[in-house]
């Protein structure tokens, strides 16, 4: 799927930007895309020679890039590097702290414990220093943004890899603290997941001993083709350092995400603290519910295990909205892509407390069976399900046994829809899901334009 972030040709003419770990992988190609968009690139990694790779392949495109050797967890390194920056390019604009190592793999007992904390200073130790080094200036000047690449690895808690998705969770609350303190100073901090991208980080996973003992789901999001090139994790720097999203500081931001939309929401956005790190706690005591209904709808929202929030707006009522996902003839018409896919059996949709759902779909010689039971149907308002499919159904981590729930709030002739999943039995199965909700939302935008053509 493209990025949804706004198309349109982003100038940064006149920025001085500096990245971290910007020698190779995710770091060099936010580098290139950076000066592709005009801004003057300082390039910060411990490798010598993968910097100057770096700049060599800037500069022959015409960019301004230089390369800074130095050890981001060195106090008098960085201070160096940065101050040699300032000097050289003038004032920073644009820090992305993108520096980071895994960690090491394997039960936390049996980690060596210097090699887990190395793994934390760089990757929330390092971030931390830099940014602190570049505020004063910014500061001065009420004009900067921080960019710090964390993982979304950091909104779950994954077995066997604590040293890493530790640090990227604190670098995430950081980048939320330091947004409050430095909003009014016209300083803009985010945080981004960069999503699945092939790197010497990542092979590390797919190939070593360790990541083939204790990862072996991660193989699987590279088989189903999940992954996505670095190129977009870049563009999704270039967009937040153009200054569209500054209203949204503090949130944490992924490549999939439409900032255009995202800024139209954003009072809901920060009414409900959303794109932030939060606390679930069970519901209080239901109203209009039962029992059972309650109880697994507060299983559900207390965020166990792996999870998916997505959302988007449509330019309809929500109860035109909540019709398409309980009505089986218009779900044929927006649920698949009719190209891709085709439908074995019309879905079954019987939209009750406990009722049945069952969709049947062929990709390909491929069989998507799934199926589930409605939890909860509040209409034109919520939607609460199953959502499991079976052994043989090309999905990762089969079988699955999931809940979703869908929201629609209504903004008179547009509908807010945000869904939720849970209980993923891994992060391939998410992803999969991710993709495949957005083609559904992208389904439902196409079927609506139809419709008001008609």
């Amino acid at each position: 799927m493209e990025s949804q972030t706004d198309a349109r040709v982003v100038d940064l003419g006149g920025q001085v930007a500096v990245v971290t770990g910007g020698g190779r992988g995710i770091g060099r190609a936010i580098a290139e895309a950076l000066s592709a968009s005009g801004a003057a690139v300082a390039v910060i990694a411990r490798s010598k020679n993968e910097l100057e790779e770096t700049v060599a392949k800037i500069t022959a495109r015409g960019g301004r890039a230089y390369s800074f050797p130095a050890d981001v967890t060195d106090s008098a390194s960085i201070a160096e590097a940065i101050a040699g920056i300032e000097e050289l390019l003038g004032p920073i604009d644009l820090l992305v702290n993108n520096a980071g190592v895994l960690g090491p793999i394997g039960p936390f007992a049996e980690n060596d414990f210097d090699e887990w904390w190395r793994a934390m200073d760089i990757n929330l130790r390092g971030a931390a220093l830099c940014s602190k080094l570049v505020l004063k200036s910014m500061i001065a000047r009420f004009r900067g943004r921080i960019i710090n690449v964390s993982s979304g690895g950091a909104t779950v808690a994954i077995a066997h890899f604590s040293s890493y998705i530790t640090a990227k969770t604190a670098l995430v609350r950081f980048t939320e603290c330091i947004a409050n303190e430095l909003r009014p100073f016209g300083v803009s901090v985010f945080a981004i997941s960069p999503g699945t991208v092939r790197t010497p980080m990542s092979e590390h996973s797919l190939f070593s001993d360790e990541g083939q003992k204790w990862f072996p789901w991660f193989k699987e999001i590279f088989d189903q083709g999940l992954d996505i090139p670095p190129e977009r994790p870049a563009q999704l720097v270039v967009e937040l350092a153009s200054g569209k999203a500054d209203e949204l500081s503090g949130c944490f931001f992924q490549p999939s995400d439409n900032l255009h939309a995202m800024v139209k929401n954003k009072e809901a956005i920060e009414q409900e603290k959303l794109y932030t790190l939060r606390l679930r706690t069970p519901p209080p005591a239901p109203n209009s519910f039962s029992t059972s209904i309650a109880s697994i709808r507060s299983a559900s929202e207390r965020g166990d295990g792996i999870w998916l929030r997505m959302e988007c707006t449509f330019a309809a009522p929500s109860k035109t909205v909540f019709d398409l996902w309980t009505d089986p003839a218009a779900m044929m018409d927006w649920f698949i892509t009719p190209d891709i896919h085709q439908w074995i059996s019309p879905p079954i949709l019987d939209a009750r407390p406990e009722g049945k759902l069952e969709l049947k779909i062929a990709k390909g010689g491929q069989t998507f069976h799934l199926f589930g039971s409605y939890i909860e149907v509040n209409p034109a308002e919520r939607l609460a399900f199953t959502w499991r499919w079976q052994e043989g159904t090309p999905i990762p981590g089969a079988p699955g046994n999931t809940i979703v729930s869908i929201d629609f709030e209504d903004k008179g002739e547009e509908t807010r829809l945000v869904l939720t999943q849970k209980h993923f039995p891994n992060n391939g199965a998410r992803d999969a899901h991710k993709i495949g909700w957005q083609r559904g939302f992208d389904g439902i935008t196409k079927f609506l334009e139809s419709a008001n053509v008609d």
